[in-house]
């Protein structure tokens, strides 16, 4: 495990969308605006096209090129002479969703539906399973050499961040959920995070535990039987427990957030490598032994772009 754990704001995103808002997903106050900067979910609006596309069937790539192409650059600009957040970013890493990958709903080996005599069925449409998807759409990962840093990037007050930053956030993002986390390094096969594909696991602690006790059960034991497991520890790349400490009263806290008392961040070299972890004996033991610390555990799959690294 490195030393010196960087200090990272793990922000977990809903897409923007103009489909019926329902639980989770209900927009934000001032989030998933009409061109005017309007929350169409707003009861008194009344323009409820998209600032991002009018289209309802291309919103989906609306806010997946819009995220990497307009908003990842907008962060990295160093924006005139009184930009004093831009530059002490450490890393900064997007990673969005991919439909096709492992996920909780649905995870390898993958089966075709069949008929009661095991055959396919004559009529597919109407044996189609209810899409169900998972609880977010994507993460951003933004790393700091301290939490002095961090804090001072997401300052709000006559800010790049609070003036230019979080109207953008609005354009394709629904709602979201954040904590401040320390980054811990578990497995690291080469120097980069440029590892193409991301397997994202949240989660919440056993009823009964505290935080610490999470912590100390994830990062000692869970972290060695990762290590341990030759098959599985071989198809990752890279292994980092991102453990929420945040608290209550802290400038950066969000109660939805910080219902997620760690996240794992598992990366592969491509889509087969991870399918194949995922379907394997390897996390199926992990699976059960996380079971001993978490209440619940879900998982789903990214494509990462990295946006910014400074650490190598």
């Amino acid at each position: 495990m490195l030393s010196q754990p960087l200090f990272v704001l793990n922000a977990l995103v809903l897409r923007g969308d103009s489909s019926p808002p329902e639980g989770a997903r209900r927009a934000r106050p001032g989030y998933n605006v009409n061109r005017a900067g309007e929350g169409i979910e707003d009861a008194a609006t009344r323009d409820r096209a998209l600032a991002m596309s009018p289209t309802p069937q291309l919103e989906w790539e609306a806010y997946d090129e819009y995220w990497r192409k307009v908003h990842g650059p907008k962060i990295l600009h160093p924006d005139g002479p009184n930009d004093q957040q831009t530059g002490v970013l450490t890393y900064y890493l997007q990673q969005h969703r991919l439909p096709a990958g492992p996920s909780s709903q649905r995870a390898p080996p993958y089966a075709p539906p069949l008929d009661a005599q095991g055959l396919l069925p004559r009529t597919p449409a109407a044996s189609c399973a209810v899409h169900v998807r998972p609880a977010f759409d994507g993460m951003a990962q933004l790393g700091y050499r301290t939490r002095a840093d961090l804090e001072a990037f997401f300052a709000t007050e006559g800010t790049k961040y609070g003036e230019k930053i979080m109207s953008d956030e609005a354009v394709f993002i629904r709602g979201f959920a954040f904590h401040v986390a320390e980054e811990h390094v578990v497995i690291q096969r080469g120097d980069r995070r440029r590892d193409p594909v991301i397997l994202t696991k949240l989660h919440q602690r056993a009823s009964g535990w505290s935080r610490e006790e999470f912590r100390g059960r994830w990062m000692a034991q869970h972290a060695d039987l990762l290590r341990s497991l030759s098959g599985g520890a071989g198809l990752v790349r890279r292994y980092a427990q991102l453990v929420n400490i945040g608290r209550e009263g802290d400038t950066l806290f969000d109660a939805v957030g910080d219902g997620y008392d760690g996240i794992g961040v598992y990366s592969f070299a491509n889509m087969n490598d991870c399918e194949d972890f995922v379907g394997g004996a390897d996390h199926a033991a992990l699976v059960a032994d996380e079971r001993h610390f978490a209440a619940e555990s879900s998982f789903f799959t990214t494509l990462n772009y990295v946006i910014r690294d400074l650490t190598t």
